[in-house]
Parts: C-alpha cells; structure tokens; sequence
C-alpha cells in the first residue's frame, strides 16, 4: 500500500466533509486542526499516516495539553483541546473510510482533559427565574423588550448571542418555533414556551410582519431600531440582578442558559434531547452546562441511551467511556 502523505489526508478529509452537512467555517476549523497536527508529525519525523502509533497521539495530547494561548496567556480551555482532538480523530475516521488505514489508531484513545479552574457559572433555580422575570415592569418599552428576550432565552437555552441576532423571519408565533443562527453555523429549529410566545407577541405587536428587522432593538440613541449587541444583553440582565439584589460574579445572562439545561434534566429530558436544543457538538459540553449530580446524570443515561433500548445492538465502548469520564460515574462498560 503506497504511504499516505499529507496531501492525501487532505483531499480525502475535503471530500468527507464537504458532505458533513456542517457549515463552511466549522469544516475549515477542522482542517486547520488537522494540519497542525500533521506539520507536529512532520517534526517527529513522520510523513505517512499509516505510521501514526497510539504513542503519537498521546504525545500530541500532552503537546496541546502545554499549550498557552496568545489571547488570554493561560492554557488552552477544555473546549479547545476537545476540538484539536477531536479534528485528529475525524481525520484517523476519514481515512479508514477510505481505505487507507487498515486500523484507526485514534479509535479507543481517549484525552484525559485536566480539571476545570477559575470561575464557574452557576444555574438559577426555577425558583429565581421566575421571581426575575415577574418582577420586570412590563409597563415600560424596556420593560416589555426585556421579559420578552429574558422570556426567550429561558424558554430555549438560547446563547445570549444568538438572542441577540433573532430576526423576526426566523421566528414563528403560531408554531412557537424559531430558527437560531448558532456557531459554527449550525443553524438548528427549536421550540419556545408559550409564556415566551405571550410576551414576544406583546412585545413585537405589528413589527412581527417587518421580516428582515431583528427581534430585539436598541431602544434610544443610534441603536434605535437596530438589533442589540451581546454586550448590552448582557449589561442589561446584570443591572437586573444588582436591582434584585442577586448579583454575584457567578451569576450572568449566561447563567440562564444553564438553568435552562439543567432544569430539563431534572425533569427527565434525554441529554441528547438537551445537546440538540443548546446546539452543542459535542455531549461533553451539554454535560459541563448541567448541574445534576453524576449519580443522575448515570441513570439519564441507562435510560435513554440506545443499549439499553431493546430495538439497538450495537455498543459503542467509546462512547460509554467518554461519558464515566465525564460523569465521574462507573458501571457503564
């Protein structure tokens, strides 16, 4: 079998992705991944794929593991090894696909990620949403734009980003469903309440036929009438908590987010119901956003994974290892 260079990987990882359904700047964030890797191996000497050992990607992953990003000065996050990893494992996946690898080395490797420091965002309860949402003036422009974008947040575990970049073409009052702009641009539908779909409606009144206008405007100034920035969203929600006396560092517009998750596990949603709604890539994420105790987070999983499903056969070790990891549970395997 002739050695699978560089520029092979290449264009058979280009072809595989270009059917992945994913947009444009999310296939070429994989690829970029894929080449640091490949120039890493390059330095350790080896210019064919076919001989990649486990020992080489355990050794890249202590590599991205030293990593200090150039923005913030601090090791790479969680979120950013799990994607440079998991570029290397698409790339192993594409070229097994392709018959180019007889084994797929990356397949049962698994990057024991270090433990989460600093700051970490808390979820309000059911409880302190409601009291924060009923307590806004809804007799007042602000007012009424607020419960409704608060409203809307909650209702689908929205980013505060993608809030912010609503436009009302995108949202359906009757069907109470809206299509979110996500990253990576992964548009995906999601549902909304109908508590979210009462003060949306209030809140828009005739502008609901104005199609191209965004959801959620600026109010006064040179942002009248044009959509509000993330920034201001966010400003916003944290006066709100200063006025109710609930501010604290751990606390932010995001924070709604994880209620959001949180409260759907508790109530007995499938965590791959959740990763769906929240637009998540990948189930480690949906778990960091959740506070529920690995001990539920393991019986959300016996219940609602496909083993345990007398329809499905198939086992995936993988997967199930991944997840005790994450979980910080046994007995999946």
């Amino acid at each position: 079998m002739n050695a699978v260079t560089q520029d092979t990987a290449k264009k058979i990882v280009a072809v595989e992705l270009g059917g992945n359904g994913y947009g444009k700047k999310y296939n070429q964030s994989i690829q970029k991944e894929q080449s640091r890797f490949m120039q890493w191996l390059e330095g350790q000497g080896v210019t064919d794929l076919r001989l990649v050992t486990r020992q080489h990607l355990y050794d890249y992953q202590t590599k991205l593991l030293s990593i200090v990003s150039p923005q913030t000065g601090r090791l790479l996050a969680r979120g950013t090894l799990t994607d440079r990893y998991n570029a290397v494992k698409i790339l192993f996946s594409a070229l097994c696909r392709a018959g180019l690898l007889e084994e797929n080395v990356a397949s049962g490797v698994i990057f024991e990620l270090p433990q989460r420091e600093g700051l970490q965002r808390q979820a309000f309860s059911a409880g302190a949403m409601a009291e924060i949402l009923e307590t806004m003036d809804i007799t007042t422009p602000a007012g009424l734009r607020d419960r409704a974008l608060f409203e809307m947040i909650y209702s689908s575990g929205l980013r505060v980003s993608e809030a912010a970049n609503l436009l009302i073409k995108d949202v359906s009052l009757n069907r109470r469903e809206m299509i979110v702009r996500g990253k990576f641009a992964r548009d995906r539908v999601v549902p909304f309440t109908r508590e979210a779909q009462k003060y949306l409606a209030l809140y828009l009144k005739d502008r609901i036929h104005s199609k191209d206008g965004p959801v959620f405007c600026g109010l006064h100034g040179k942002g009248a009438h044009k959509a509000l920035r993330p920034g201001s969203v966010g400003r916003r929600f944290t006066d709100l908590l200063k006025k109710y006396n609930m501010k604290r560092k751990e606390l932010s517009a995001h924070s709604i987010r994880h209620a959001t998750a949180s409260q759907l596990l508790d109530n007995g949603a499938s965590i791959r119901h959740v990763q769906e709604l929240l637009g998540h890539r990948n189930l480690e994420t949906t778990v960091r956003y959740t506070h529920v105790n690995g001990e539920r987070l393991g019986k959300m999983y016996r219940k609602y994974h496909p083993q345990e499903h007398d329809l499905f056969e198939a086992v995936d070790d993988e997967y199930k290892k991944r997840l005790e990891l994450t979980l910080g549970v046994k007995g999946l395997t």
